[in-house]
């Protein structure tokens, strides 16, 4: 039996993988709410948090940690969520994400120099990223 569809093969793959992981006693983590506290400050950014600004014209689509108040020990509670970032200098901040984790545009795909990047795919903020418009080029929005 010959298997023709990619996403069927990564599936399979990533299940292989999983399943080795866990028989060899490690496991795999994803980014998570509980996993905020470190890098937020309460509702603030902290000095590992990832920071997103958009300097387009477009609204942007942004995924990470909202602070969201304190549980009744006292201990500050985060709640994953997607937030729409405002053009001309919006920030992750502003928009109430206290962590930026992601970023999707609503292009239908950009050009980052190598290949085309389909624009409703989530794209890692590493460290503080921001957008801005790059009209007269291969690509319309340029982030990094």
């Amino acid at each position: 039996m010959q298997i023709r569809n990619t996403r069927v093969l990564r599936t399979v793959a990533a299940t292989a993988a999983s399943m080795t992981l866990a028989a060899a006693g490690l496991t795999l983590a994803t980014a998570s709410p509980a996993q905020a506290a470190p890098r937020c400050n309460g509702s603030k950014p902290g000095t590992f948090a990832g920071k997103f600004k958009n300097n387009t014209d477009q609204t942007i689509m942004v995924k990470g940690d909202k602070y969201v108040g304190k549980d009744s020990a006292g201990k500050a509670k985060y709640k994953t969520v997607e937030v729409a970032v405002g053009r001309n200098g919006g920030t992750a901040l502003g928009a109430g994400v206290c962590d930026a984790d992601f970023i999707k545009t609503y292009w239908d795909w950009l050009y980052n120099g190598t290949e085309l990047v389909d624009g409703d795919s989530w794209r890692k903020i590493q460290g503080s990223w921001s957008c801005w418009n790059t009209p007269g080029t291969g690509y319309r929005i340029n982030c990094g």
